[in-house]
């Protein structure tokens, strides 16, 4: 397989397994403030990461300059659109808030053309336009059953995201996508720690195990590193609509795992998200 090929699979893959975090959160981390959820996602990443990082051998070395911008890139993403992601998890579902939130493809590709100059082919747009198309189907299909704070918190998300996508270019340029997950995650893991170290016991719990493993151990751990490597390879907007995946698996699976009942729209709309990946990534 070429490099190409292999960095829009890699980006798939991302968008596979972030598909199950919807679900995942809307029903284990009920109750639960969503820092706390975020926390315990950060420290299963971080668990899992480093088994990897030291069975791997990798170099763990990093400039000074590189942890910065790794940290900032974490912040912007798994940090605080994950956190506008939870919050909007539990005021407005999963399947809709990963629905919502998967506006950041656009906010991503947009700032990527300005500060990478990356080129968006003809079917790279036409394949987001799809897909932006079926996310607001899937929007207006909801909507009459949405708070607004649980909308605006999606929105936060997309932008947070989009920003800290377009930074991941950057921070992957200083070492090993897996070895820049595992600080991108530590630093979420340190910061959070801050406020969340009483709940540490929770962690460990059958359900702060499955909640932080399935969405922190898979979804921050090896799927920020699927992610990051896409980038690396393909570029942030190739790699940003193929993980539009993820509101149409998390869809599917939060009905699953959750129990939501989507509107018919929100079907229709989760199709016409499927064919705008085809279209632009294949």
């Amino acid at each position: 397989m070429t490099a190409i090929v292999l960095g829009v699979l890699a980006g798939l893959l991302a968008g596979t397994i972030w598909g199950l975090a919807p679900g995942i959160i809307s029903k284990y981390g009920r109750g639960k403030p969503f820092y706390i959820i975020n926390y315990a996602r950060s420290m299963y990443a971080v668990l899992l990461l480093a088994l990897i990082v030291i069975a791997s051998s990798l170099p763990l070395s990093i400039s000074p300059v590189g942890l910065l911008v790794i940290a900032i890139s974490a912040v912007f993403g798994p940090l605080l659109g994950d956190l506008f992601y939870i919050y909007s998890i539990q005021r407005i579902g999963g399947g809709n808030a990963v629905s919502i939130g998967y506006i950041y493809i656009f906010i991503a590709q947009v700032l990527s053309a300005i500060f990478y100059h990356e080129q968006l082919s003809p079917r790279l747009v036409v394949g987001t336009v799809l897909a932006m198309t079926g996310i607001y189907l899937i929007y207006s299909g909801e909507k009459h059953r949405l708070n607004k704070a649980g909308v605006a918190a999606a929105l936060a998300a997309a932008l947070s995201w989009g920003m800290g996508a377009t930074l991941s270019r950057l921070a992957v340029s200083y070492g090993a996508p897996l070895v820049v997950a595992l600080y991108r995650n530590l630093t979420v893991l340190l910061i959070l720690a801050t406020v969340s170290y009483r709940e540490t016991p929770y962690v460990f719990t059958k359900k702060g195990f499955i909640l932080g493993f399935i969405a922190g151990g898979l979804g921050f751990g090896i799927g920020m590193t699927l992610f990051l490597y896409a980038v690396k390879t393909v570029g942030v907007a190739v790699t940003a609509l193929a993980t539009s995946i993820s509101p149409v698996l998390g869809r599917i699976f939060s009905r699953i795992i959750a129990g939501e009942k989507p509107s018919p729209r929100a079907v229709y709309g989760t199709l016409v998200s499927a064919l705008g990946i085809f279209i632009g990534v294949y």
